[in-house]
C-alpha cells in the first residue's frame, strides 16, 4: 500500500493533469482517512491551500470553454473543498456555479436554477456566518415567483409556504448583516490602540488568502475580459464575517 507522501504526490499529479474526476476524488479521501489523527489538521492545511491554488488556475484556464466543461470543473471543486473542510471555498464555488447556471438559463433552460437550489444555498451560507450573500441568495430563490399572479405551480399553498419561509431567513440574514455592521464600528471605537494594533495584524493573516484571490482575479481579468463577478461579493461576506469573528475572539481576551 502506498505510503501517504506517495498517495501526495499521486494526488498532486492528478490535479496538475487535470484529472478532474470521482478517482481524484477518491484518492483525495484515501489520503486524509489513511493519515495519523494528531497530523490530520496539518495536512488539511496543506492540501486546502493546494486546491485554492489550483481551483484558481483551472478557472483561469476554463474561462472560455463550453459551460458544460466550466460547471463540471467547479463542482469537482466544490467536492473537493468539502472533502478537506474548506467551508468558504465550497460555498464560493457553489455561489459561483449557480450565478453562472441562473446567467445562461435563458439559452440553456436546464440550467436554470429551482428555487429549492437557492434556499439550500441560501441556508448553508446562513449556519455558515454570511448573511449578506444569504439575503441575495434568497433574493434570487424568490425570482421564480409572481408577485402579481401568486407562486407559479400547481400547488400555490405549498409554493406560497416555500416562499413564506424565504422572506423569514431573508429578514432575518439583512437584521444580522446590519447588526454585525452596527456592532464592528462601536467595537473599532472601544478598542485601546494597543489592542487595535494587536486586531489589525491578526486581521491580515485571516484575509492574506482573499488579498492574493483578488490579485489573481485582476491579473486574469488583465488576460482575459471572462470574468466570474459572483465571487467577488461573496468574497466580501468572508471579509466582513473574518472581521466579526476576530472582534468576538478579541472581546473574550479583553474579558
Amino acid at each position: 500500500m502506498e505510503d501517504v507522501s506517495q498517495q501526495i504526490s499521486s494526488f498532486c499529479t492528478l490535479i496538475k493533469l487535470k484529472r478532474f474526476d470521482d478517482h481524484t476524488l477518491r484518492t483525495l479521501q484515501v489520503i486524509l482517512e489513511s493519515k495519523d489523527g494528531r497530523l490530520l489538521p496539518q495536512l488539511r492545511k496543506r492540501l486546502k491551500e493546494f486546491l485554492r491554488s489550483e481551483s484558481l488556475i483551472a478557472i483561469r484556464q476554463i474561462a472560455n470553454k463550453p459551460i458544460g466543461h466550466v460547471l463540471s470543473v467547479l463542482d469537482f471543486f466544490v467536492r473537493a473543498f468539502a472533502i478537506v473542510s474548506d467551508v468558504e471555498s465550497c460555498l464560493v464555488l457553489r455561489y459561483e456555479a449557480l450565478v453562472m447556471r441562473d446567467s445562461k438559463s435563458i439559452s440553456y433552460l436546464d440550467l436554470r436554477v429551482s428555487c429549492t437550489e437557492w434556499l439550500k444555498f441560501a441556508q448553508d451560507a446562513f449556519d455558515n456566518g454570511f448573511y449578506s450573500i444569504t439575503s441575495k441568495a434568497c433574493e434570487n430563490a424568490l425570482l421564480p415567483f409572481d408577485v402579481k399572479g401568486g407562486a407559479r405551480g400547481d400547488n400555490l399553498l405549498e409554493n406560497g409556504a416555500i416562499m413564506n419561509k424565504i422572506q423569514i431567513l431573508r429578514d432575518i440574514a439583512i437584521r444580522l448583516s446590519a447588526t454585525h455592521a452596527g456592532m464592528l464600528v462601536i467595537c473599532l471605537v472601544l478598542l485601546s490602540m494597543r489592542d487595535y494594533l494587536v486586531f489589525c495584524t491578526i486581521q491580515v493573516q485571516v484575509s492574506d488568502y482573499m488579498k492574493q484571490k483578488d490579485l489573481c482575479l485582476k491579473q486574469s481579468s488583465s488576460c482575459n475580459r471572462a470574468h466570474y463577478p459572483a465571487s467577488i461579493s461573496f468574497r466580501n461576506g468572508i471579509k466582513q464575517r473574518n472581521v466579526r469573528n476576530l472582534l468576538h475572539l478579541q472581546n473574550l481576551r479583553r474579558g
